[in-house]
């Protein structure tokens, strides 16, 4: 199904202009034409989950935007002791409660994460020391041709916050899980939650972390050393609760959040010597030149 959306809706930052094609698809078959309508009118397209850690300009987007999110590629299923069969679009609020259900432990680091699987697994999302790519042992990947691959074990290159794609869509994830007691799970995740809601503006509209950590370091940590809490541009500013968190305080653009992240890098880089990287993803209003 193709409408005219503004992706602003779709974010945690609440900014984001109109692609000049929306695709929902529900099933293969329509992901299948979606890429296919792509291909026929020569339009690049970027793959939208949850719209978290997501900074999108304003204005009118040169590009097709195919969303992977519940209804759609949604299911989650047991397929095995320790096996969950789990859709892209699924959220991962829903994921771990139906892991706890099904007494399945090792993604409590999710809890209080927004997201979807498929963004979750894209992202190599992780805390306290554990990251998505340890449970993941297949995926479902539909390549810009159309074509369905699975990927298993080496075929899978994962990094730091990061997954290589190769352009692929991921419609399903294969995950490996160990059994745990339902109850244990529920109270891993309240503190995990817990320790999220004390010390991130869960509530205000952000994109989640801007910037990966450093080695040994925290990004967070450094921006507070600069003493960056509270900078504001135009409706954007630098959480006071947390400095790697940029808050949308109603009315930010993404030229304000964009001018903030420039304050912030070039600070650090000046008084710590750090280059920091971003985690925030950035999709302009414009291609990028080949």
């Amino acid at each position: 199904m193709e409408r005219t959306v503004q992706l602003r809706h779709f974010t945690t930052f609440h900014i984001g202009g109109t692609p000049v094609r929306y695709f929902h698809p529900h099933t293969d078959g329509e992901l299948l034409a979606a890429l296919e309508e792509c291909r026929r009118a020569g339009l690049s397209w970027r793959v939208l989950g949850g719209g978290s850690n997501l900074l999108v300009e304003e204005g009118q987007l040169p590009y097709a935007v195919i969303h992977i999110h519940a209804p759609g590629f949604a299911e989650l299923e047991r397929t095995a002791s320790a096996t969950v069969l789990a859709g892209a679009g699924a959220p991962t609020a829903r994921l771990l409660a139906y892991c706890r259900d099904e007494g399945l432990g090792g993604l409590e680091f999710l809890a209080g994460l927004p997201g979807t699987v498929g963004g979750a697994i894209a992202g190599n999302a992780g805390a306290w020391g554990k990251e998505m790519c340890q449970f993941v042992s297949r995926l479902c990947v539909v390549s810009a041709s159309g074509q369905a691959r699975i990927l298993t074990g080496s075929d899978v290159r994962y990094s730091y916050r990061r997954m290589e794609l190769d352009g692929g869509i991921i419609t399903d994830a294969e995950l490996e899980l160990p059994p745990r007691n339902p109850r244990l799970i529920a109270l891993q995740m309240a503190d995990y939650l817990r320790n999220r809601s004390e010390r991130h503006p869960m509530a205000e509209w952000s994109a989640g972390c801007v910037f990966k950590n450093p080695p040994g370091i925290s990004a967070g940590r450094l921006l507070e050393r600069c003493g960056l809490k509270g900078l504001k541009v135009g409706d954007a500013e630098v959480s006071s609760r947390h400095a790697n968190f940029i808050i949308n305080r109603g009315s930010a653009a993404a030229s304000d959040v964009l001018r903030l992240i420039e304050v912030m890098k070039d600070t650090v880089r000046r008084e710590c010597g750090i280059e920091l990287e971003l985690e925030v993803r950035h999709w302009p209003a414009r291609l990028e030149a080949a």
